[in-house]
């Protein structure tokens, strides 16, 4: 949804680009003698339009307000991409909690309820650490998974592991 923001605001510029350029143009080729000096004078721009006899400068505003949010998104967009994205697991058992009769049960509904469905979207506000130790990522990031989905789904006595609910025969 950031891009195709990012995208509307860029359309929208160069719609009032196109339109300040037209009106500079218009008044470059005006046949007007007492015609003012805008395109080389802001001062004049800015004087006629308190008289009231020009809109250029209003509009050189409203371009001026829209390139700063724009800019704003963009910093806005590049800061959120550099935010951690989830583990796979943390997502997983998110899902799955989500899913359970003693969890979340099915507690969204709607479109809301595919809110965590498409992880590429998702950004991790607390993420666990990555170690520095290569065995300890293994563990945490594979083995302890692919333990829960494999064998510990299936027993009777429930305990968490690493924040996910597996059971125990």
């Amino acid at each position: 949804m950031n891009l195709k923001n990012l995208l509307y605001m860029q359309a929208e510029l160069i719609h009032l680009e196109a339109e300040l350029r037209q009106m500079e143009l218009d008044e470059k080729i005006s046949a007007d003698p007492n015609k003012p000096v805008h395109p080389i004078s802001v001062y004049d721009l800015r004087e006629v339009t308190c008289t009231g006899k020009t809109t250029q400068w209003a509009k050189y505003q409203e371009v001026q307000g829209k390139l700063q949010a724009y800019n704003g998104a963009v910093i806005q967009y590049f800061a959120l991409r550099k935010v951690a994205k989830p583990a796979t697991n943390s997502v997983e058992c998110l899902q799955e909690w989500l899913d359970r009769p003693e969890g979340g049960d099915f507690f969204l509904k709607g479109r809301e309820a595919d809110t965590w469905e498409t992880v590429n979207d998702l950004i991790a506000l607390d993420r666990r650490r990555p170690s520095n130790d290569a065995l300890t990522n293994l563990i945490n990031e594979k083995l302890v998974p692919w333990y829960h989905r494999r064998w510990a789904q299936r027993s009777k006595v429930k305990y968490y592991v690493f924040g996910c609910l597996s059971h125990i025969n």
